[in-house]
Formats: C-alpha cells, sequence, structure tokens
C-alpha cells in the first residue's frame, strides 16, 4: 500500500509539472499581457496610437473601398429595418 501512494504521488507531481511547464506557461504569458495593458503608460500609447491613425484616415481622400462602404451601407440599413426606424 505504501508503494502505491508513493507511486501515486510521483504521477501527480509529474502531471502537476508538466501541466506547469506547458499550458501554465502559457497562460501566464497572456495574463502579464493583458495586466499590463491596464497601465497608465500603454493606455496613453493606445490612445496616441488610434489619434494618430485617426488623422492618417482623415488625410485620406477615401477611406472605404466601393465594396466595403456597399456592404457597410446594407448593414446599416438592415439594422434599421430590425429596429423599425427609416
Amino acid at each position: 500500500m505504501k508503494i502505491f501512494i508513493y507511486k501515486t504521488l510521483i504521477v501527480f507531481l509529474f502531471i502537476f509539472l508538466g501541466y506547469k511547464l506547458t499550458i501554465g506557461y502559457t497562460i501566464s504569458k497572456f495574463e502579464q499581457k493583458f495586466y499590463s495593458l491596464g497601465n497608465k503608460e500603454n493606455i496613453e500609447q493606445i490612445k496616441n496610437k488610434i489619434r494618430n491613425e485617426l488623422q492618417e484616415g482623415v488625410k485620406k481622400d477615401r477611406i472605404l473601398d466601393k465594396g466595403d462602404a456597399i456592404l457597410l451601407n446594407q448593414f446599416i440599413n438592415k439594422i434599421r429595418e430590425e429596429l423599425g426606424t427609416d
């Protein structure tokens, strides 16, 4: 009975270490990236990037392709229909 308990503990230890070294490590990397987005510096960088992209978009003669414009127009009309407003 003692040998069974030792073997079981060793197997669980290997499973736990395998999990931590593979899946757990990947999850912790994503958590760190997610939490780092909340820093004031990162928020300011994101805001500045959005502002720059908007300024570049305003400078362009045409923002959307004709096909994209038609698709968006159809989508907006569909939403208006479902909401019952014209």
